[in-house]
């Protein structure tokens, strides 16, 4: 029976250091697409705010044009 769970599971024959060096390797990889993420983030909402900025000048100066009538 352990001979079966042994051959399902090939993680047993690794040796340690290439396990260890497939999960430093992982954990890289993890690091470089949070920091994708967060700056996609970051341009996301750079992006909103130029767009909220726009909206908020455009009103202003619509209220001003109506209170100047």
């Amino acid at each position: 029976m352990e001979k079966e769970v042994d051959r399902k599971h090939g993680i047993m024959d690794t040796p340690l250091p290439v396990l260890l060096d497939q999960i430093e390797s992982a954990a890289a990889d993890a690091r470089n697409a949070a920091e994708e993420a967060r700056v996609a983030g970051q341009k996301a909402a750079e992006d909103v705010m130029k767009r909220l900025r726009k909206l908020f000048l455009k009103m202003s100066k619509d209220i001003t044009e109506e209170l100047e009538k």
